[in-house]
C-alpha cells in the first residue's frame, strides 16, 4: 500500500511541531499504521491548550473469514468430520480459538500443520457455517492500534477528550481543560478538508 498521502503537523511553536512530527512518524511506524492511514492532520497548541488528531483510514479491509484461509470440506458420513485444509497459517491461533469455543476443545484436532478436523453430527450445516465464520477483523485491529498511538502521542495531562470513529475516519480532540465547542468545529473542518482532498484525488485518478 502507498504511504500517507497527507501528513501535516501544525503548531504555533514550529520547533515543537517538528519534534511532534518525528514522534508521530515513529509511533505510526512502530504500530504499522503508516500504510493503513491515507491522510493525517494533527494540530497542537499548548497555549490554548488543545491537541487535535484527524485521520482518514484506508478502506477495502474486509473481515477475514475461515474460507479466506482454508479449504473447507466434509469427510465420509461415518467420520462425522468437517475438514479444513489451511491455505494461510497466519490466523491459526484465532481460528483454533473460534472453533474450540463453538464446537468444544475435545472435538477439534490438528493431525498435521495444515489440517484441522471438527467432529460434529451436522457436517453439511457446520461446513457452511464454519466457512463463513469471521476470525479476524482488520478494521477493528486498526482502531485498537490507533487508540494505542493516540495514548502515546497525546500530550501528557491532556485527559479531557472528545473522540469520534466511524471505521474509515477518526477525529480526536484532547485538552487539559474542558473541550471547547470551537475546537470540535475546528477538528470537523480539518476532517472535511482531508476528505475533500481525498475525493478530488480519487476523481482525478478516475
Amino acid at each position: 500500500m502507498k504511504p500517507l498521502e497527507v501528513f501535516k503537523v501544525e503548531s504555533p511553536d514550529e520547533t515543537g511541531a517538528e519534534a511532534y512530527d518525528s514522534v508521530i512518524r515513529d509511533v505510526l511506524a512502530d504500530l504499522e499504521l503508516t500504510t493503513v492511514l491515507g491522510r493525517l492532520w494533527v494540530e497542537i497548541d499548548p497555549a490554548e491548550p488543545v491537541f487535535i488528531f484527524c485521520a482518514l483510514i484506508r478502506t477495502g479491509l474486509p473481515p477475514i473469514r475461515v474460507s479466506d484461509v482454508a479449504d473447507v470440506t466434509t469427510g465420509t458420513p461415518s467420520s462425522k468430520q468437517v475438514i479444513l485444509e489451511l491455505t494461510n497459517e497466519e490466523y491459526v491461533p484465532q481460528l483454533l480459538g473460534r472453533l474450540r469455543m463453538e464446537y468444544g476443545h475435545e472435538n477439534i484436532e490438528q493431525p498435521d500443520k495444515k489440517t484441522m478436523t471438527i467432529t460434529t453430527e451436522e457436517m453439511a450445516e457446520a461446513s457452511k457455517s464454519i466457512a463463513d465464520t469471521v476470525i479476524a477483523d482488520p478494521r477493528r485491529e486498526i482502531e485498537v492500534r490507533l487508540a494505542d498511538a493516540l495514548l502515546r502521542i497525546t500530550p501528557e495531562g491532556f485527559r479531557v477528550r472528545h473522540h469520534v470513529s466511524t471505521g474509515s475516519e477518526m477525529l480526536f480532540v484532547a485538552s487539559e481543560d474542558a473541550i471547547h465547542p470551537e475546537w470540535i468545529k475546528r477538528a470537523e473542518g480539518m476532517m472535511a478538508e482531508l476528505k475533500e482532498g481525498s475525493e478530488m484525488e480519487v476523481s482525478g485518478d478516475a
